[in-house]
């Protein structure tokens, strides 16, 4: 099976490529190489040596995010309320994916930011729910073949805190929590007065036909919530593809499968190797920008609030015990095979390469 990180190791860096984009790749490159130091194994065995060599935790590497992505896994489920949960996702047209690949940092903020707002609004409307939200949002920039294909999912519990903060509404039905039609409607017109009021020429560039079309909001029950947390959990600190996906890689192209989103059967993309690049770097975050956010009650600043909706809905407290240590066993030697590896060393780490230039 073809490694990604192998493959974007080797491949030429294009003439033209965003200063994030190289970032990236020089971070990848470096990734679990004598570059980045590491660690000296020897066995008491044998007298083999081995060497372990330190992770560059580069939001981008396909190496790297496994860790994050579980401990956040099991703080979102910790989290998880005695209640219906919910899966909202926003998308914008297609029209606007133009701009978004423009200004990325700042059409990100703008997307979390109004699509969030729309959901507390249509929530306070009395005949809906007449509560205040707490909710989860992820950002999600690719598509099935990596296009760009910027959209926000919402993990959003099924009811929410009263206006004078002391009761909790349940949603109306169990399965079904918000119309998803004024919530588009309201989205739509949230995106389109920000942009007209703060970004004059990028609403100029958008056809006026875009902000009287159907947007898409997708509403769906997500039971008690497990498996839509681990559905977006690799959304978190994992990069747009990984190497299960890869068919075949080499300095040409680059096949991998996909699961049709219409049909729900598995095909296969095939793109030109400076195509994939291209598709792979687009979807690298700006510096700085998160894509999980916090709203309502369950942002880290509305800590007393997120405690008095676990009061009310008689969320079980669990004290756990602290883990017991673990036994410090000798690793495996790759050399006999037999548990006598220690750590004799460490190795430096090396002066940062050069930026990557046209090869």
């Amino acid at each position: 099976m073809p490694v990604l990180a192998d493959w974007l190791a080797r491949v030429r860096v294009p003439e033209r490529c965003a200063p994030r984009a190289r970032r990236a790749l020089a971070a990848i490159r470096r990734c679990r190489t004598p570059a980045l130091g590491g660690h000296v194994y020897r066995c008491t065995d044998c007298a083999g040596t081995d060497f372990a060599y330190h992770s560059c935790h580069h939001r981008a590497c396909p190496r790297c995010g496994g860790e994050r992505t579980a401990a956040w896994t099991a703080q979102q489920e910790a989290r998880l309320l005695p209640v219906p949960y919910f899966l909202v996702t926003f998308t914008v047209p297609e029209e606007l994916r133009a701009v978004f690949a423009a200004e990325p940092a700042l059409m990100h903020d703008r997307l979390f930011r109004e699509s969030a707002a729309t959901l507390q609004q249509v929530a306070a409307e009395r005949r809906l729910l007449g509560a205040e939200l707490g909710f989860v949002g992820v950002l999600h920039t690719w598509g099935r073949q990596l296009q760009h294909h910027p959209h926000v999912h919402y993990i959003v519990p099924g009811g929410g805190l009263s206006p004078d903060g002391k009761k909790w509404l349940n949603a109306r039905q169990r399965d079904w929590l918000l119309p998803v039609a004024k919530l588009a409607a309201v989205f739509r017109g949230r995106m389109e007065a920000v942009l007209r009021a703060s970004a004059t020429a990028r609403h100029a560039s958008i056809p006026a036909g875009t902000w009287r079309s159907r947007w898409v909001v997708h509403c769906q029950s997500a039971g008690r919530g497990e498996a839509v947390v681990r559905y977006l959990a690799r959304y978190v600190s994992r990069t747009a593809i990984s190497d299960e996906r890869l068919v075949a890689a080499d300095d040409e192209r680059v096949v991998f499968n996909y699961t049709d989103a219409k049909t729900q059967q598995r095909r296969q993309c095939t793109l030109g190797a400076e195509e994939f690049l291209r598709r792979y770097l687009q979807h690298v975050p700006p510096a700085g920008q998160h894509r999980v956010r916090y709203f309502g009650w369950l942002h880290p600043a509305a800590h007393a609030r997120r405690m008095t909706v676990e009061t009310l809905l008689q969320k079980p407290i669990v004290l756990a015990a602290p883990p017991p240590e673990a036994p410090r066993w000798h690793l495996r030697c790759p050399h006999c095979e037999r548990f006598t590896l220690v750590r004799v060393g460490t190795l430096p780490r090396q002066a940062r390469a050069p930026p990557l230039c046209q090869r």
